[in-house]
């Protein structure tokens, strides 16, 4: 927020004293958070700058925030105008040194401002709920711990010296300006009546010391009433009516916080102690921490930064101890923690990948052993393991459900290459990055293979003429069927001896079976030929025509169910048969 109002308490003269007076203690040290505030001083610093904040979120809050905050901020003036009647110019007292009652009121309301700022970091304009109750119970605390301290303080006078302060009973006081009054009267009147009677010793020295008499009783109870230091002096003298003496803060070192309060023993490398007049004679002190001398880094009046980088010890409370000569030392007390060591993450590893056989054969199996290791500090848990046999495989997968830090497990896998050659084949561990590894560079390990040719296979091939088919037998009236097969050189007839009858449109069942063994790149080739045979009664034979096919080993020699039309010169036939492919190896 850039925009700044004027404070209302200070208008007034007295007021603008008190806000100089707070400013300067500003420049000194802002106090910010519980714990750092030291003085009255400081306390006024803390609520002059909430009342500013408050101010500046008024000009931007909505109506009911608006609301909320000005009867906070006129809470908080309350307050502050109260502690400044009370203790005038008196901020150098120490909070310590106020009585409880008191310092437990103003550690409460140090707190509620605390709260009161957190909450105006936000946008006053965004404000939640939550938020407007907080600043409006902050403002109904305030309102209830400044009525406590009014009734506290209504009795009391509060009086400076030069290192001490007086808190005073009102009353008391009242008292004594009433009794110094009654005995001044009756004293004056005895005077009067003794000068106007002629009563006085009539010897010199007597009549001298009379006088000085009448003169030191009147001066001693007129200062009583008209001269408060003197009224003041009597009672912090003599005890009467002096509730409490609170000390100041004059210039001697002091310490206002360590940050960080803990140190992590091996970690943290410096620490920093905060105050006022840290130098003496601009010389800063010796530092001790659990006995042991720290270096200082960088010394000010108000800082000292602390080494203690190598600082050992075992955890627990310790005394910080800064040492001025011919000064008593300041000590306070910080925490020394060791520090948990802290297990490495995971690293997942593959420690060897082995293919067997080394060289193997086309389209032979192929078995890929890989033997993963954590060598990390904590277990892994749900990672993929991926085999590529090769770069364009899409790749094997195994999921491993866990392995522990320093363990190892060994996975399998099985691929047949059906190509020859050399091929770059890759594991990967935990290839979609599901586990938090020290080292990601080592997931992957590679190994050629060179892939042989296999040998050629050897099948059983199984041709099986089941039927036939006539559609023209070439005669006239019934023809006679004999048919001649050549399977690779293997040959057989049907009948096996003379003719088989035969009609346009019958099926004949044949019953030819021939079993051949082929390697790979030889063909199949298969031959019928029909001949409608006349005997020599009408003339020469009826051409039937051929059935040639050729099936290569390429398309395994087209296993399967056929039906093949003979070319039909003159009579005309389909021939029904199966090959049945059985690989030997």
């Amino acid at each position: 927020m850039m925009m700044r109002t004027q404070i209302d308490f200070t208008l007034k003269p007295r007021k603008l004293v008190l806000l100089l007076l707070v400013v300067a203690q500003l420049a000194v040290l802002t106090p910010t958070r519980a714990g750092i505030l030291q003085t009255i001083g400081d306390f006024l610093s803390l609520g002059a700058n909430t009342v500013r904040e408050i101010q500046e979120a008024i000009l931007l809050a909505g109506d009911e925030t608006r609301v909320i905050l000005e009867q906070l901020e006129g809470e908080l003036t309350s307050m502050l105008e109260t502690l400044e009647q009370t203790y005038q110019d008196n901020l150098n007292v120490t909070l310590d040194s106020l009585d409880a009652a008191t310092r437990a009121k103003l550690l409460e309301i140090e707190t509620i401002m605390g709260r009161v700022n957190e909450q105006l970091q936000e946008d006053i304009r965004l404000i939640s709920d939550e938020a407007k109750a907080v600043i409006r119970d902050a403002g109904l605390e305030i309102r209830r711990t400044t009525a406590e301290l009014e009734e506290s303080l209504q009795n009391v006078i509060i009086v400076g010296g030069e290192t001490v302060l007086f808190v005073l009973d009102r009353a008391v006081s009242n008292a004594i300006i009433i009794f110094s009054l009654v005995l001044l009267g009756v004293g004056v009147l005895i005077f009067v009546f003794l000068l106007f009677t002629r009563r006085l010793p009539a010897n010199q020295t007597a009549r001298v010391f009379s006088f000085v008499l009448m003169v030191g009783y009147i001066a001693l109870f007129g200062a009583l009433v008209l001269i408060p230091p003197v009224r003041v002096f009597v009672m912090t003298t003599t005890g009467i009516g002096l509730q409490q003496r609170l000390e100041t803060i004059t210039a001697q070192p002091r310490v206002l916080a360590i940050l960080p309060d803990t140190v992590l023993l091996g970690q943290t490398s410096e620490i920093e102690v905060w105050g006022s007049k840290l130098r003496v004679d601009g010389e800063p002190p010796q530092a001790k921490i659990a006995d042991q001398v720290v270096t200082l880094n960088a010394a000010s009046d108000d800082i000292l930064a602390l080494n203690v980088a190598n600082l050992t010890g075992s955890s627990g409370s310790t005394n910080l101890v800064l040492e001025y000569p011919e000064r008593d030392p300041l000590t306070e007390v910080i925490r020394l923690v060791q520090p948990t060591p802290v297990p490495d993450p995971a690293d997942l590893t593959i420690t060897n990948l082995v293919i067997t056989p080394s060289s193997p054969v086309q389209r032979a199996n192929a078995q890929a052993s890989l033997t993963i290791r954590n060598q990390g500090g904590v277990e892994a848990r749900n990672f993929i393991v991926r085999w590529r046999p090769l770069a364009t495989h899409p790749g094997l997968t195994q999921t491993v459900a866990r392995l522990g830090a320093g363990q190892s497990t060994t996975l399998t896998f099985n691929h047949a290459y059906i190509d020859v050659g050399r091929f770059d084949s890759v594991a990967t561990v935990d290839t979609i990055n599901n586990v938090a590894e020290s080292n990601e560079g080592n997931n992957d390990r590679s190994r050629s293979v060179t892939v042989q040719q296999a040998p050629p296979r050897r099948a059983r091939v199984r041709v099986d003429f089941s039927r036939i088919t006539i559609h023209d037998d070439a005669e006239t009236g019934a023809g006679e069927l004999i048919l001649n097969f050549n399977v690779n050189g293997q040959t057989a007839r049907f009948p096996t001896t003379g003719t088989r009858s035969m009609n346009a449109g019958s099926e004949i069942n044949i019953g030819r079976v021939f079993d051949l063994t082929l390697e790979e790149g030889q063909d199949l080739v298969v031959f019928v030929n029909g001949i409608e045979e006349d005997g020599g009664l009408t003339g020469g034979d009826d051409d039937m025509g051929f059935v040639r096919r050729t099936y290569t080993s390429s398309q395994q020699w087209s296993r399967g169910n056929h039906s093949e039309r003979s070319n039909c010169p003159d009579g005309c036939y389909t021939i029904h048969y199966n090959i049945e492919v059985t690989f030997l190896n």
